[in-house]
């Protein structure tokens, strides 16, 4: 691709070096793509106008913006003129680059875009004047020169609407610290990425563990909660993605005692706050393997107990820390 825009890019620098009119960007791009003095100085250079006058009125209004969706850097480019008509726009996928390496290739298509601009507006036309019959004039005194009005700079052209990539997972689940022994059970996760650089989350998780001793009898224990997730990546790129997250959860314990001359049973509301990492990597163009670590800080630690020939039993109480381990895949949604 890099050749056959170079080839029209010689081609369209050849018609329009005649006109050369200077061009204003403005440059969209979150952090860690080209800046935009970066954009300018290299689109020059590839025009060969590295040196050009901050004073001259410019003539093409460039818009440039860079947005990142799934680890897909995406780049639109529109130019307008001095009046504010279209005079061209362009979108470029870079499937196999990071952001920051995409200026040698965005400037080559400012550059081409620039120069199509300015060979157009060479070959349009000039209105022609009417011609009217001579007349004679009383001589007038000179009128002043009018004073030189800048055109207005056109409207910034609406942005499209930014995509919002979505995931769906299920997961197993291992915990320890909420119930006796380890916890095991299972989660299904739902997340969206929100302004290219905010992940928002949904969960509903559902643990149980093996009986364990209360008294004479056995007591099993089940949690079903669930949290809201909110995060940033830190690492992203085609193959891997790192999300750490914050977490707030909310949910029911509950724990019911066999064996016993009564039966017992007590359900409780569990809150918590906690944090993790939500780790994903590409199996496939739309499938993920995720792996989420998390520690967890329950709101209330209510302590289960029997009564036993009037003497109270304690089965169990939630640890201070709970830690979770969750494995699965998950799907985006395009």
């Amino acid at each position: 691709m890099t050749a056959r825009l170079l080839v029209a890019f010689v081609g369209v620098m050849h018609a329009g070096i005649a006109q050369a009119a200077p061009f204003e960007l403005e440059w969209s791009a979150p952090e860690g793509c080209p800046s935009r003095e970066r954009m300018l100085f290299a689109t020059r250079a590839r025009l060969g106008e590295e040196q050009h006058d901050p004073s001259a009125l410019p003539e093409l209004f460039v818009r440039g913006t860079v947005t990142v969706e799934g680890g897909v850097v995406v780049l639109d480019f529109r130019v307008n003129d001095a009046i504010g008509e279209d005079r061209g726009e362009r979108r470029v996928r870079f499937d196999d680059r990071t952001c920051e390496a995409i200026e040698a290739p965005a400037s080559l298509v400012l550059a081409m875009m620039i120069g199509v601009a300015r060979a157009r507006a060479t070959q349009e036309p000039a209105p022609e004047a009417p011609v009217e019959p001579a007349r004679i004039e009383e001589p007038k005194a000179p009128e002043p020169a009018p004073a030189r009005v800048r055109p207005p700079r056109p409207p910034p052209p609406s942005e499209p609407p930014q995509s919002a990539p979505m995931t769906v997972g299920l997961s197993g689940v291992a915990s320890h610290g909420g119930l006796p022994n380890v916890g095991f059970g299972g989660a299904l996760r739902g997340t969206a990425t929100f302004w290219g650089s905010v992940v928002l989350g949904l969960e509903g998780s559902f643990e149980t563990t093996w009986a364990v001793p209360a008294a004479n009898g056995q007591a099993t224990f089940r949690r079903f909660d669930g949290a809201v997730l909110i995060g940033t990546p830190i690492v992203r790129s085609r193959s891997i993605e790192i999300i750490p997250l914050l977490q707030g959860r909310g949910g029911l314990l509950t724990g019911d005692v066999s064996g016993l001359p009564s039966a017992y049973d007590a359900t409780s509301v569990v809150g918590a706050f906690g944090a993790g990492a939500l780790g994903r990597i590409q199996l496939g163009q739309t499938l993920r393997f995720e792996v989420m670590p998390d520690v967890r800080v329950p709101l209330s630690r209510d302590e289960f107990q029997v009564r036993r020939t009037g003497e109270l039993i304690r089965v169990h109480r939630p640890a201070a820390v709970e830690a979770r381990l969750s494995l699965g895949f998950a799907w985006e949604l395009r």
